[in-house]
């Protein structure tokens, strides 16, 4: 009976997905049957515009697909509208695939069948495959083997650099979508948005309580549930449900601190099935899970954009006021704004969900009660700066913050500033990833007078991306620019300090009973400071409290495109 009500049915226009055409039984397509479909889209429509992102280690084409009705050739055909923009990003992870399937369905809909009228309200960008090459092996990561989902920050894979560059600092999405595999079952689709505590709180909120509600909503209307990912936990015995981590190295998180409406949608197994209202739960034939996995995912994807057809007005302005709050909040020195560097996870509210009973074979569900850790509060802050400054070493991290479209002034001649200075007293290695040692810090800040020299960088708190930049910029976060090494030039580890300084002692030992009292003395006196420097390093990422004078100029991407230079 399932498989009857969810057979594959042609749009208006006849052309069925790859995967409809297997009656879902040959898995995630593949990248040239997927191409295949976009070209045969491509040829059945004016609403969709197809633009070429970047290619991969293999070869494979990016693809970004523009629809909308008028159609829309480039960003600049929107500036003046109302239109809200649904960004949707699939398939980061190669084997995870259901989210890009259904996009090519809701692709289909949208200028060939039923959604299509809300093209009229709409515009949506689709990103088919962000990792067209993890997913012709079913490989999780891209061809560098990088889990892209972790690489927002550094932007070391061309695609999600792309995908930043190119489509989110240029289209300015008001909501993003990315989409997985994962989760516990029998939810047909969990979700969870940005909840970072250094993100604007009535974005969060409007994400949380009025967008997400329609997602489960739908997907009960369709004999469905969904619920928060990602699965359940038991705490002192007690069943309680918890969310993933927080870094804006994930695209959901990244897009929230960025103010937009960033989502991140997975699909479990769909072993099994919550039907009835959320009352009773059945078991899927295996033959026809991937069919369901799909349609999940169909659900939450078409919701999100009909959630922004239908309420754009609210969208628009939720975002327009997290952008202009981030802007206040950097521009106003006098306001003591404080800005999250330390938060911990609790529980946020009681909520009935399914979870498999222990021991049990074949699988069986039962729903109980229990706290939602969706609450990240946090447990340290520091107050905003007016903004940053850094001497002109520090000019191979300036690339990064431009491509993150976050704004970069060069000061022309030596000023004298009052700046509040981290000095490291612990770096620890915290594990090695993505050829990355992973680090964190303990610092502490002292107010101090200095000179800094011209040629330094001033990065203004005063910009729309206020929240992304003090999270990078902030040597206490626990995703930042220390945290991926791009300061290991300036600070040093101190994991093992004292074990090694004793180790050097006791090898000097020897030469040390050679030594007059004086010489031991001026020796002893060097590791002392040698110590004290390393327990007490400064990093040279200072903050500005008070607005002042820096003379100097903005900053563009050396390798620009100009049109009467060619070489440079």
């Amino acid at each position: 009976m399932l498989s009857c009500l969810l057979s594959a049915q042609p749009s208006e226009s006849g052309l069925q997905t790859p995967a409809e055409q297997t009656a879902y039984q040959n898995g995630g397509t593949l990248y040239g049957p997927l191409m295949e479909f976009i070209h045969a889209l491509d040829k059945q429509t004016s609403l969709m515009n197809v633009q070429i992102l970047t290619e991969t280690l293999m070869g494979r084409k990016l693809v970004l697909c523009v629809l909308a009705n008028p159609p829309v050739y480039s960003p600049a055909d929107l500036v003046g509208s109302d239109k809200p923009v649904v960004l949707i990003a699939n398939n980061v992870h190669g084997g995870e695939v259901a989210g890009k399937d259904a996009s090519l369905e809701i692709m289909r809909d949208l200028v060939t069948g039923d959604l299509r009228p809300l093209l009229d309200e709409v515009v949506v960008l689709n990103i088919p495959t962000l990792n067209p090459d993890g997913a012709e092996v079913n490989r999780r990561t891209n061809e560098q083997r990088f889990d892209m989902n972790r690489d927002y920050l550094k932007l070391e894979s061309q695609e999600i650099d792309a995908l930043v560059r190119k489509v989110i600092n240029v289209w300015h999405p008001d909501i993003h979508v990315d989409t997985h595999h994962g989760g516990a079952a029998p939810y047909a689709l969990v979700y969870q948005t940005c909840m970072n505590p250094a993100g604007d709180e009535e974005l969060i909120r409007f994400g949380n309580e009025e967008v997400l509600p329609r997602v489960r909503s739908a997907l009960r209307a369709e004999d469905y549930d969904g619920f928060w990912y990602s699965s359940p936990r038991w705490v002192d015995g007690e069943p309680c449900w918890f969310p993933t981590s927080v870094e804006p190295r994930k695209q959901h998180v990244y897009s929230g601190l960025a103010n937009m409406l960033g989502f991140l949608f997975e699909t479990p197994s769909n072993s099994h099935r919550v039907i009835h209202d959320g009352t009773e739960v059945v078991e899927i034939p295996e033959e026809e899970r991937y069919r369901h996995q799909v349609r999940g995912e169909y659900i939450g994807q078409r919701e999100m954009i009909r959630f922004a057809a239908e309420r754009g007005e609210d969208v628009k302005r939720i975002i327009a006021d997290a952008r202009r709050r981030a802007v206040e909040r950097g521009n106003n020195d006098a306001d003591e704004d404080p800005f999250p560097i330390r938060y911990e996870q609790k529980v946020k509210f009681m909520d009935d969900f399914w979870v498999r009973k222990k021991d049990v074979d074949p699988p069986e569900f039962e729903k109980v009660r229990g706290g939602v850790y969706t609450l990240f509060s946090p447990v340290k802050t520091t107050v905003r700066p007016w903004g940053y400054v850094m001497p002109p070493e520090l000019a191979p991290i300036i690339p990064l913050l431009l491509d993150h479209e976050i704004a970069v002034k060069r000061i022309s001649e030596p000023t004298d500033l009052e700046l509040e200075i981290y000095y490291a007293n612990k770096l620890e290695h915290q594990e090695y990833f993505q050829g990355h040692y992973l680090k964190r810090l303990e610092a502490e800040k002292r107010l101090e007078a200095l000179r800094m020299p011209a040629g330094s960088f001033f990065i203004p708190t005063g910009q729309s991306k206020s929240n992304l930049l003090c999270y990078l910029l902030e040597a206490e976060t626990n995703d930042n620019l220390i945290t991926w090494g791009y300061l290991d030039d300036f600070l040093q580890v101190t994991t093992g300090l004292e074990e090694k300084w004793a180790k050097r002692e006791a090898e000097m030992k020897d030469y040390l009973d050679t030594m007059n009292a004086q010489e031991r003395e001026r020796w002893q006196k060097r590791m002392q400071q040698q110590k004290e420097r390393l327990n007490h390093q400064r990093i040279p990422i200072y903050r500005v409290m008070k607005k002042t004078i820096l003379p100097g100029r903005m900053l563009e991407p050396y390798n620009g495109y100009e049109k009467n230079r060619y070489i440079r």
